[in-house]
Order: structure tokens, then C-alpha cells, then sequence
């Protein structure tokens, strides 16, 4: 395994016990800690969706999600991780090094700006559901603010 796969993991495991630190219920909000801006609304029980991203663009963008039971499950981790935004389709955002996984990933990202609600999923994860009130504001465009996908890094 290489420097370059093992750097999105530790940074998703690190952020993991950060995504607990700060959120709300009703609405998206956003932090910024050592060079990372973070994005996270709070779900019922321990549930949590948490996006992060680098500023200067040289990390890929994280997404953990944590179910009502604290499991966790984050991109590019070998997991499987799937939102579907109000009547969309699913979107498989378990990775983000292929083209197509970039694609996923940028369509879904500009999709949590914009929809109502989001039902998140994953590997030994139950669903959960989270509102999008205030995403438009708190989340930037994907590409903006080092928003980018590991496809766009390698």
C-alpha cells in the first residue's frame, strides 16, 4: 500500500473523532481546523453526515457518515457509501479515484446544495436521514475551497 493511499484514511479517521466536536440538527453548519474546512449536519442519535475538504486542494475531499448506533463508514475507505437525494437516484460515492467515481462525487456534492433532504447509507451502516436547510450556504460548490475529488489528485 503507498504513502498516497493511505493519506485520505488517516485523514478520515483523524477528522472522525472532529466530526463529533460541533453540528446542529436543523441546519448545516461549517468549521475550519488546520487547513481544513469541515461541513456536518446531526441526524437522530449518533447519526452524522460530515464532508471535509482541504484548502489548497491537495487532499481529496472526505465524507464520513455515521449512523444513529456511532458506525461509521467514509469514501474512499474500501466501504461502500450511497446518498440518495430527495427523488434522484442513488449515487455510489464509495470512491472518488476513478473518473467515474469523480463524476458521482461531483454530481452528488452540487446535489446537497441544492435538494431538501438526503438518505444516506453504507457498509454495516442503517440509514439515516438528513436535512439539506442552509447546505446551499455552508457547502461550496465542489472544485471550490480544495472541494476535489482523489481522481483530480493523482
Amino acid at each position: 500500500m503507498s504513502f498516497k493511499s493511505i493519506v485520505p484514511l488517516t485523514l478520515a479517521l483523524c477528522f472522525s473523532g472532529q466530526a463529533l466536536a460541533f453540528g446542529s440538527h436543523d441546519t448545516w453548519t461549517s468549521g475550519f481546523a488546520q487547513g481544513t474546512a469541515e461541513y456536518t449536519i446531526l441526524g437522530k442519535g449518533q447519526s452524522q453526515l460530515y464532508l471535509a475538504c482541504d484548502s489548497s486542494g491537495s487532499q481529496a475531499a472526505t465524507i464520513i457518515f455515521t449512523d444513529a448506533n456511532g458506525h461509521q463508514v467514509s469514501m474512499d475507505s474500501g466501504q461502500t457509501l450511497t446518498m440518495k437525494i430527495d427523488n434522484e437516484e442513488e449515487a455510489n460515492l464509495s470512491e472518488s479515484a476513478s473518473h467515474a467515481g469523480e463524476s458521482n462525487l461531483m454530481w452528488a456534492w452540487n446535489k446537497l446544495r441544492t435538494g431538501k433532504r438526503v438518505v444516506v447509507s453504507g457498509s454495516g451502516a442503517k440509514p439515516a436521514v438528513f436535512t439539506l436547510k442552509g447546505a446551499a450556504g455552508v457547502i461550496p460548490a465542489f472544485g471550490d475551497n480544495g472541494c476535489v475529488a482523489k481522481f483530480d489528485i493523482q
